[in-house]
């Protein structure tokens, strides 16, 4: 067999190989990501906690959960995590003048900068609920393992999301988990 025919089995076995090796890497980081970002594990509100925390952005759906489980007697009060300016800002968001809500900016707004609110505001030996939507559950639950000092359960409200928005919350929330090792908490 000539050298160039070897040579070239040997061009093709190797790219062949290569292909094989980044096929497997992508099918599994496809996997977990799904399984992290499309279908993360479901948390039950805890019958009692001290504070119902919407992290942003504050969006109808997930203050409709808020006062949802406030209304079935989860928590009394409901912290919100707003910008500070801009439609969802405290200023803006009607939900922000009731007595049992507080709308505050987090420095930074980040979710570990939300979680170092939650650390301000409440301490060790509190519980929490955070509310956000499915694709950020995953991430959230494991900033708020290494940031929080209260006891948490993050649970997502309802979400629906287009195929280009959930390609987008992939690469976004994989991203954020990078961050997330490389900057850890505030």
């Amino acid at each position: 067999m000539p050298a160039d025919t070897r040579t070239a089995r040997t061009i093709r076995r190797r790219l062949v190989v290569i292909a094989a090796a980044v096929l497997i890497v992508l099918v599994a980081a496809v996997s977990t990501g799904v399984s992290a970002y499309v279908f993360p594990a479901v948390a039950a509100p805890p019958a009692r906690a001290d504070v119902i925390y919407v992290i942003g952005p504050p969006t109808e759906g997930r203050i409709a959960l808020a006062e949802q489980l406030r209304r079935a007697g989860v928590a009394d009060d409901i912290l919100i995590s707003v910008p500070t300016d801009g439609e969802q800002s405290a200023a803006n968001l009607s939900v922000c003048q009731r007595a049992f809500v507080s709308c505050v900016h987090p420095e930074p707004f980040t979710t570990a900068g939300e979680m170092s609110l939650l650390n301000e505001r409440y301490g060790a030996g509190t519980r929490a609920v955070v509310i956000t939507f499915t694709p950020h559950v995953s991430r959230t639950r494991f900033i708020a393992a290494r940031c929080a000092d209260p006891q948490v359960t993050v649970i997502a409200a309802p979400t629906s999301l287009d195929l280009g928005r959930w390609m987008y919350q992939f690469a976004y929330q994989t991203g954020g988990f990078a961050k997330a090792l490389i900057v850890g908490c505030p």
